[in-house]
């Protein structure tokens, strides 16, 4: 996907009806966006995350993209083409790995049926059963500014 496919994507994906307006959202002058256009300019990493997370792209795919267009050497051009090539097989063996799961995963009755059966076995008073929940308090930066453009 080259920069003006994923400026787009990202303003598709978040309502975003101009470039200035995605100028706004990203915190950049709308020259920003027209260089980026253009091919004059890149973004940099900050702005790669943000354009990621409006396009709801892996944010790593989009920075190694960018990376390789902009490689200014061959051993650079190699790594990130490495990179996103070793990634492409990692997606690969990920899906096959989920699909032969879903494959061999009992029907929900028949998992249900499995729990109950064994469910006595580890408790002998059904009152020591505690719930436990745990809360992580504070938002990283990409959190929050991907919040501000949920649909």
């Amino acid at each position: 996907m080259d920069i003006r496919e994923l400026l787009d994507r990202a303003k598709n994906m978040a309502n975003i009806e101009s470039d200035y307006m995605l100028a706004k959202a990203l915190g950049v002058s709308n020259g920003y966006i027209s260089e980026y256009r253009k091919g004059k300019r890149h973004p940099s990493i900050e702005i790669a995350v943000q354009l990621a997370t409006l396009a709801k792209l892996e944010d790593m795919r989009v920075i190694a993209e960018i990376e390789l267009r902009t490689a200014n050497t061959e051993k650079k051009r190699k790594f990130w083409k490495c990179y996103l090539e070793d990634r492409g097989i990692a997606a690969v063996l990920t899906m096959i790995t989920l699909a032969f799961s879903i494959a061999i995963t009992p029907e929900p009755a028949e998992a249900n049926t499995l729990q109950l059966q064994n469910y006595g076995a580890h408790f002998h008073n059904h009152n020591e059963i505690g719930i436990y929940i745990m809360r992580i308090s504070g938002r990283g930066k990409a959190e929050r500014f991907a919040e501000r453009f949920r649909v």
